[in-house]
Order: C-alpha cells, then structure tokens, then sequence
C-alpha cells in the first residue's frame, strides 16, 4: 500500500457555522489534566490547556448558557480530577444545564462519588476500557493495577447508578488479539444495558506516535467485524468510531464520532469564546479515496485520517456499489 497524491483524495464539506438550538450539545474541556499517562493520548499537550483556573470555567458555564446550549458534555483530561469539578456541576445545575461526562471512570470506583453524580443532575457517561486483561489495560492507560481495577469497579457503579454508558475501547497491538474475549467479559461482568464503542486509533494527539496505534484497517478490520458479530449474538449494542463502512462490511454500520454522545459544537478551550460544529472539525480531519465516490455508504461513512492516508494510502477501502449485481443475473 502506498499513500495516495493528495490531489486525488477526496473531502466532505461542512458548513463552518452550525446555529445553536435546543437540541444542541457543547463538547466542554475542563482541562487536558489527568491522573492516567495513557502513552496514545490524543490530547494536544499544550501547557495553555492543561489547567484552566475555577472563575474562567464558571465564566465559560455562564457562556454557554447564553449561546443557548442546555446540554454539555465535560471532558478533559479527566474532568473529575479537577479541583473545581463540582463547583463546575453546580454552576451547570443554576442555570438549568444538564450535563454528561467523557471519562477514565476512576473516580467512580468511589460509591459515593457516583451518587453524588447522579443527584447532581449526571446524564450520560461514557468509560475508556481498553482491555479486560490487568497487564494491557495497565500498559495502555500508564496506570498500576490499582489504577485498572478503580476503572472497573467506576464501571459497575456508573450502570449500578442507572446512567446511560457508552464503554470506548481503543484498538491498539496490545489488545487486538483478545478483543473477541474482551467482548465477551464485557457481557458476562457488566452485562448489556450500555453501548460498546470500538474505536480505530487516532494519532493526531500528543500519543501520535506511540507504536502500538500504528495499526491497518488490514489488520483491525476483520477484528472489529468479529466482535460486532460477538455483540449481536450477545445482544450487545455496539458502534464504532473511524471505522470505513467497507472495512465493517456493513453498509449502515453506525459509526458514533469522535464525541459519542453527538455533540454538536466543540467549546475552544484556550480563550473559552468561540464555539465551533464538531461535524467540521470531524470532516476536516479525514479524507476519502477516489474510488469512494461511487460507494452507496459515502453519507454515513467516517473516511480515514489524513494522517492514516498519508502513512498507508486508501487502497483498503473498497465501495460499496450503488446498484448492486442482481445475483439471478
């Protein structure tokens, strides 16, 4: 495979404005600080975004609110180390905000901590696990073993608790050969009243370089197609994120984003002034093939990174006809 000129890749427009109604969700960093040293971190690691002081977070709650967002997502880092967290939940909840969370789950292993959460107003969580296997998981979140079981047992208290989850696991080479089973533990430990997302690896990050998330759709696609197979006999809903269609061999095979829980607009996390449509940013950062245009999946279909094409090209990718060959032909 070879990388493919970039005159000849093709891209999805998406308007740069995207108006702000009742049903929109900002994507909202409280701060790329985190007590997990995940090697594959897809933070930027830029010092300005690492901690931003409690007065301008609860000046950027007021500033959504008045942009007209009801809803938000709190992410980081890991948003609830912040020392400012609950001030920020409290904020959200004066001004009517309903609030979920994009996190590592380790403070959930506190029982309390995920009360608290859900009398606080907490919606929807989604959970990074990225292996059931103690060593991997430690290996990829840059945690003990300690630091794996708090995910663990976040996990069970969050469903205990009756929130909505999505479970996020990042495919890389430590866990790719085990995901059949990781799909299979995720049944039997937690049974299936979430979401299991898996997720192709983004290098775009600060971890851009770590090794193990240099994979191919060669080698995760037919990984991913057993697992989703694995998830429907279990009755396990499952989505993915940065998966092709083709490489799914599902035409409709829903792919989540980068986000997950559709987030609409991304809140700039160094000025804290100006949001922006996630669908733009999304689309700006991934590419198509030229064979693409003919496929009948194109609409729903997430494309590859550019940074993917460029390493490997997009020779993978294989369309789906608009009219399929009628087989009494």
């Amino acid at each position: 495979m070879s990388a493919v000129p970039e005159s000849r890749l093709l891209k999805k427009l998406r308007s740069a404005e995207r108006a702000v109604d009742a049903s929109s969700v900002a994507l909202f960093r409280l701060g790329e600080m985190c007590n997990n040293k995940c090697p594959m971190c897809s933070n930027t690691g830029r010092p300005a975004a690492f901690f931003i002081e409690e007065e301008e977070l609860l000046r950027r709650v007021t500033f959504l609110q008045q942009q007209g967002f009801s809803r938000v997502v709190l992410t980081g880092g890991e948003p609830t180390i912040h020392p400012s967290f609950w001030r920020v939940v409290e904020a959200l909840g004066r001004h009517a905000m309903a609030w979920d969370i994009n996190t590592h789950g380790r403070s959930f292993a506190d029982p309390e901590f995920a009360r608290r959460a859900v009398r606080e107003g907490l919606g929807r969580a989604i959970v990074s696990l990225h292996s059931h296997r103690v060593e991997p998981s430690m290996a990829i979140f840059g945690v003990s073993e300690r630091g794996h079981h708090e995910t663990v047992a976040g996990i069970e208290h969050l469903l205990a608790e009756r929130v909505w989850l999505m479970l996020n696991c990042v495919l890389s080479s430590l866990n790719l050969d085990h995901i059949e089973e990781y799909v299979r533990f995720c049944v039997e430990r937690f049974g299936t009243r979430y979401v299991l997302k898996l997720v192709f690896p983004s290098t775009t990050g600060k971890g851009g370089g770590w090794e193990p998330i240099h994979l191919t759709y060669a080698e995760a696609g037919p990984v991913a197609r057993r697992a989703r197979q694995i998830a429907r006999e279990a009755g396990l809903p499952m989505v993915f994120e940065s998966f092709p269609n083709c490489v799914l061999d599902a035409p409709k095979a829903r792919n989540a984003g980068r986000s997950g829980f559709g987030e609409t607009h991304y809140l700039e996390d160094i000025e804290g002034a100006q949001v922006f449509p996630i669908d733009h940013i999304e689309t700006s950062l991934s590419v198509y093939g030229p064979q693409c245009s003919g496929c009948r999946a194109l609409r729903r279909c997430p494309g590859v990174a550019e940074t993917y094409a460029s390493r490997v090209g997009t020779a993978e990718l294989t369309p789906f006809l608009k009219d399929p060959p009628d087989p009494a032909r």
